[in-house]
C-alpha cells in the first residue's frame, strides 16, 4: 500500500488497489458523535464537541480489507453520495488549504469487532495509522485506519 500516491483521491485505499488491478469497492455510513477525550486532543475541539464521523468499510475482489473511522468538523462533512470529492479538494472548496498530513502507525491486537469485519485468523495483528489533516496549525480532520498486517505493507515517500 503506497501512502503518497491518490492522496486527493475521494477514497485513496481503493484507487491504490484499483491500479493494482483489483475489483474495489466501499461502503461508508455518516453520523454525528461527540469527540471523547482522544479525537478531541487530536483536533483540538472541546470533548463534548459534535463531529461528523464517517466509518467505511473497504473491500478488494469482495475480500474486506480495510476499515477507516474519519472524524472531521460538521461545517465541512460531506452530505451526499454526489458530495464525496478528495478530502483536499473539499477543503479547498471551504477556502481552507491543507498544508500538512501527519500520519502515526502503530501494531496492535485488533478488537473483537475489527477481527470480525475483516475476516482475520486468530493471532494477526492489525496495522493502526492514525491520520490528521493540517491547515496551517488547525488540525481539521482526523481518521483511523486499520489495516491487515498479513495482507499488507505500508510505504511511504518523502520528497527532498
Amino acid at each position: 500500500m503506497h501512502r503518497w500516491r491518490f492522496l486527493d483521491h475521494p477514497a485513496p485505499f481503493a484507487a491504490d488497489l484499483q491500479s493494482q488491478g483489483r475489483r474495489v469497492t466501499w461502503d461508508w455510513h455518516s453520523e454525528l458523535a461527540e469527540a471523547g477525550p482522544d479525537i478531541a486532543r487530536r483536533l483540538h475541539v472541546p470533548e463534548n464537541a459534535t463531529l461528523t464521523r464517517t466509518r467505511y468499510v473497504f473491500r478488494g475482489d469482495g475480500r474486506p480489507l480495510q476499515l477507516a473511522t474519519s472524524y472531521e468538523m460538521r461545517e465541512f462533512a460531506s452530505h451526499s453520495d454526489e458530495d464525496r470529492r478528495g478530502f483536499v479538494t473539499k477543503m479547498y472548496a471551504h477556502g481552507i488549504k491543507i498544508t500538512e498530513i501527519v500520519e502515526s502507525v502503530h501494531t496492535r491486537i485488533p478488537r473483537p469487532a475489527e477481527s470480525d469485519a475483516l475476516d482475520l485468523a486468530a493471532g494477526v495483528h492489525v496495522l493502526h495509522v492514525e491520520r490528521t489533516h493540517w491547515a496551517g496549525d488547525r488540525p481539521v480532520e482526523t481518521s483511523d485506519i486499520i489495516i491487515p498486517g498479513d495482507r499488507f505493507r505500508v510505504m511511504y515517500s518523502m520528497p527532498v
